[in-house]
């Protein structure tokens, strides 16, 4: 659908009920062998009685906190809550309790959407902040209210107005350094970035998502695009099972982050060592299907010797760029515009980008609103002219980005070198040997440091050695690798899987 009538979460629904409303849109296991469906209309229809229960709960807009792992329950109080005009704050269920807690405050959250499978974290929240006067468990469970008690008692009303500048929902960054911030994305925001590329499904598309519903990502380019296109959305339920839901489910396309690429592509690499004569081509058929035709990744840093890998077994993999401020993509590439190896996208419709001191700065209806109820950050995002600071360092040439680093990250030496971690960081990529590797310095020596997979464990050491001498020999000497670890446990990380680097526990063994 075009989006010249599409203002709003609101509208995005109603529209795609209205041309669709018997195809089902979402898709999900139930029970052993069953599988649970809705239909765009009775998607629709759930979520106006989400909001009309939301609108008897306090003065509008309710701030409504979801603690879950994505589902339809998980999806229709998130919709729900966004098409009423209220704020949907969608929480990192991987949190500890403490960290849930002060999320849902600082979010002034009122309500909240829970998955019973974390009622031992809820019950903590409950003691932990008072302010919740409303609790909804999103399956049936005795003595409390259940979603589907609200959607049996509720009435659907008519949608109401809503305003394109007003706030939609408030997402929690996951930085590896200093303290989560809320951001606030308006319904603008939200609907300019499902239609900023075009050509990237239809309604014949099978997705299956595998990202969660606190990631910007998912939320664009999984659900915002399957209303879009009228595609079938299914819903992963754990990241042990993609695979077998694969399988199941038959996806056309699939949302993938790095990580999930590199965890799949290893399993991969193990079964072709146990039967080497099996082409990689058929293991890798085996494992996706035939009717998987792309595979969107982004979210991270994805090495161009997985794109090459994935090609070769006849899976096209591209990727794009962006961050949470920005709903999220600033760059993407698809099929009919794929990128290089090297860069991360071509720059979306109606995003303007520059390069101030290396910074890659972006401006469009994406952009965020700011960040909620703290203004001295948002101020520090954005320059005095209105521009977004991405914090990343790169260049753009022929309309596409290409990234060389994080600002914050850059190794000053004391001969004024400024070294990204990551260009070095980017040169183990692609070795079969390496789960995860960081760089960083300790005094005036450039460290790498790395953790193997654990059937490596005997080899590491051995190629640890020679695989940073053949950096050394690559790059210049002020860049050189000095120092060499080698851990026997993976790295701390957050909770999107991303290496903290201000973590400070043991380090691993100097070689």
């Amino acid at each position: 659908m075009e989006n010249t009538s599409i203002k709003t979460i609101g509208d995005l629904l109603t529209s795609a009920a209205k041309e669709r409303p018997g195809k089902v849109h979402l898709r999900e296991k139930a029970g052993k062998d069953g599988i649970a469906e809705r239909t765009f209309s009775q998607l629709r229809t759930d979520t106006l009685k989400v909001a009309s229960f939301l609108s008897n709960e306090g003065e509008r807009p309710v701030h409504a906190g979801i603690i879950s792992s994505s589902s339809i329950a998980c999806i229709t109080a998130f919709l729900g809550t966004m098409t009423g005009g209220h704020i949907a704050v969608p929480i990192d269920p991987l949190l500890s309790a403490e960290e849930m807690a002060d999320n849902l405050m600082r979010a002034d959250v009122t309500v909240l959407f829970y998955d019973k499978r974390f009622q031992g974290k809820i019950d903590e929240i409950r003691k932990l902040y008072p302010g919740i006067t409303a609790y909804v468990c999103l399956s049936p469970a005795d003595g409390v209210l259940s979603l589907n008690e609200v959607l049996e008692r509720e009435e659907a009303g008519e949608q109401l107005p809503l305003d394109p500048a007003q706030c939609a929902c408030i997402l929690y960054t996951s930085g590896t350094t200093g303290k989560s911030k809320g951001v606030m994305l308006s319904h603008g925001n939200l609907i300019d970035n499902a239609y900023c590329c075009d050509n990237e499904g239809d309604e014949h598309d099978v997705m299956l998502s595998v990202l969660p519903i606190h990631h910007a990502y998912c939320i664009t380019c999984d659900l915002l695009l399957s209303l879009r296109y009228g595609a079938t959305l299914c819903i992963n339920d754990s990241l042990m099972r993609v695979v077998q839901n694969i399988a199941l489910f038959k996806p056309t396309m699939m949302l993938f982050v790095p990580l999930i690429a590199e965890t799949i592509y290893h399993k991969i690499l193990a079964e072709k060592k146990k039967n080497p004569l099996i082409p990689l081509k058929l293991i890798g058929q085996k494992v996706f299907g035939k009717d998987l035709r792309v595979i969107f990744c982004g979210g991270a840093y994805l090495a161009p010797e997985l794109i090459r890998a994935y090609e070769k077994m006849g899976i096209p993999m591209t990727q794009g760029y962006g961050m949470t401020e920005c709903s999220p993509r600033i760059s993407s590439s698809s099929l009919d515009d794929p990128s290089s190896a090297d860069d991360v996208g071509r720059i979306v419709k109606n995003c303007q980008v520059r390069i101030v001191d290396g910074e890659i700065q972006a401006k469009s209806p994406s952009v965020m609103m700011g960040y909620y109820h703290n203004e001295e950050a948002t101020r520090e995002i954005f320059t005095e002219d209105g521009w977004l600071k991405t914090g990343d360092l790169g260049y753009v040439k022929d309309d596409h980005i290409f990234i060389t680093g994080r600002i914050k990250n850059l190794i000053i030496l004391s001969n004024g070198e400024n070294v990204s971690p990551e260009e070095l960081e980017n040169r183990f990529l692609g070795c079969e040997w390496l789960s995860e590797v960081m760089v960083y310095s300790e005094g005036e020596q450039i460290t790498a440091e790395v953790y193997p997979y654990p059937e490596y464990a005997d080899k590491a050491e051995k190629l640890f050695r020679k695989k940073v001498e053949e950096i050394n020999k690559s790059v210049p000497q002020t860049r050189r690798i000095v120092r060499l670890r080698l851990r026997d446990r993976d790295f701390d990380k957050t909770t999107s899987r991303k290496i903290k680097r201000n973590q400070t526990g043991e380090k691993g063994r100097l070689l």
